[in-house]
């Protein structure tokens, strides 16, 4: 068995319909070759259970790091180390919640490595370490007011967790050093039985 006919076999088959156009730009795109297809869709769905169907919700969008400089060069640093404290405090601990359905380290690194640069393409995303000790690293070149900000948003998601973190901030990367606290917890969304009894 060659590697084309192993990777269709892990996979589990489903039959859809498409629109007569998309299947026409398709067939252009891989030139006919099944397998190919096959990759295609898959990442098409891929993507879009990952980042797309959020998109709307969250305000996600993919931006130009040229034009990402330009507008950080506007924000001085303790502005953007308070909007990075603010954003870490709300808007990501309630996108972690709803993407992941719980919220613990795994689910916060999980975020910056493949919302924040895989499909944001805000940086590039290093980790290394173990559980109990991490360095992640997010690369760009986007200035100091950037690495403050990310800086922020992730202290404030490591404060939340009661994570012991040091930040090293420079003109074109942020590095995390993380060390697990023994008092690490893991939140999960409160279920509609318990909203119900904290209102009453």
């Amino acid at each position: 068995m060659n590697l084309a006919e192993i990777l269709v076999e892990r996979r589990t088959r489903r039959t859809f319909t498409i629109d007569p156009g998309v299947s026409e730009k398709i067939d252009k795109m891989v030139g006919g070759h099944n397998l190919e297809v096959n990759v295609l869709v898959n990442k098409a769905i891929t993507r879009y259970i990952e980042w797309g169907r959020y998109v709307d919700s969250f305000k996600l969008v993919t931006s130009d790091p040229r034009l990402m400089k330009t507008l950080w060069s506007h924000v001085t640093v303790g502005e953007a180390r308070e909007m990075g404290t603010k954003n870490g405090k709300d808007t990501v601990v309630e996108f972690i919640l709803y993407y992941f359905r719980k919220f613990d380290l795994d689910s916060v690194l999980k975020t910056f490595e493949v919302i924040g640069a895989e499909y944001a393409n805000a940086y590039v995303y290093s980790e290394f370490g173990d559980k109990d000790s991490r360095t992640i690293i997010l690369r760009h070149s986007m200035g100091l007011s950037a690495s403050a900000y990310y800086g922020a948003s992730f202290k404030a998601l490591c404060d939340r967790l009661g994570v012991r973190c040091e930040l090293e901030e420079s003109e074109d990367q942020m590095i995390c050093k993380i060390s697990r606290a023994s008092t690490l917890k893991t939140i999960a969304p409160k279920t509609l039985k318990e909203q119900l009894a904290k209102q009453s």
